[in-house]
């Protein structure tokens, strides 16, 4: 086991039964168990430097696992970040032959979407949904509007009706 970041050995021993190792680094802790310590409290360790031995833990879990926690105060926090780097991912485009010239970006004959044409794209898919709202909205308007205008006299209206027998 490992360090995953450097800090400080705040404790490095057995607790209920169990070994546990954990390293302070400054406002935030990280915690490994069960591990079998191979450092001592006080010791200043890097990221990378080997802290202990995971330990079998059966009949806890059937294979040997660690349990590693990261702690700011009394807030239990993902520990993932300190060893992955965020990923951000980014479309893929096929990369296009270099025999012969390609035509403009954007134009029916490019075999495969550019920058330019996947922006357009979107910005029609934009497009779209904002005049699907907008007609939503103008729908709902003029229904009611229609829904407010009285029937021609001698019709009686049933929804009217309802709604005033259904009034305390």
């Amino acid at each position: 086991m490992y360090a995953s970041a450097a800090g400080h050995v705040s404790y490095a021993g057995r607790l209920a039964g169990k070994g546990v190792v954990a390293v302070t680094h400054g406002a935030l802790r990280t915690t490994y168990l069960p591990v079998r310590p191979a450092v001592r409290r006080g010791r200043h360790v890097h990221a990378g430097t080997r802290i202990g031995t995971v330990e079998a833990t059966w009949p806890h879990c059937p294979v040997t696992c660690l349990h590693w926690g990261l702690i700011q105060g009394s807030v239990y926090l993902d520990p993932l970040p300190l060893v992955r780097p965020k990923v951000r991912l980014l479309p893929y485009w096929e990369p296009r032959p270099q025999q012969k010239p390609s035509p403009p970006p954007g134009t029916a004959a490019s075999p495969g979407m550019d920058l330019r044409a996947a922006t357009t794209a979107g910005g029609g898919a934009l497009v779209g949904m904002l005049l699907t709202f907008l007609l939503s909205l103008a729908w709902r308007h003029s229904r009611s509007r229609l829904s407010k205008r009285r029937p021609p006299p001698g019709v009686i209206d049933l929804a009217r009706e309802r709604r005033q027998r259904r009034a305390p």
